[in-house]
């Protein structure tokens, strides 16, 4: 199942967003291994975000909001109604990350 960058709009897996990503930041093994076992509020967090920002990834409340990617050329803007579509999506789903991810992908999001 793929979601999609709102600023390139390139496609991805989100198994791969959910349990792979966090292996290339400069976290440790047992630091990324850590991670995985977070509850999906704390995965966002502050020091977790400038991991991933550090690879040029950006997301909304969810690794699976992809608002920004490694791919995307550099000072290209994020499509604002996407991101609008996806913020309301999280806020309605809530912490339903599964009911997200289905709906980004039925949504071409």
């Amino acid at each position: 199942m793929d979601v999609h960058c709102s600023t390139c709009n390139e496609p991805w897996d989100i198994d791969h967003l959910r349990h792979e990503e966090i292996f290339e930041t400069d976290l440790s093994y047992e630091e990324a291994k850590v991670w995985l076992e977070l509850p999906q509020a704390e995965r966002l967090n502050d020091r977790y975000r400038g991991k991933f920002r550090l690879l040029g990834w950006e997301f909304g409340q969810s690794v699976i909001t992809v608002i920004r990617c490694p791919a995307c050329p550099k000072g290209s803007e994020a499509n604002a109604e996407s991101v609008e579509i996806k913020t309301a999506l999280e806020e309605l789903l809530g912490g339903d990350e599964d009911g997200l991810a289905a709906m980004l992908e039925d949504y071409g999001l």
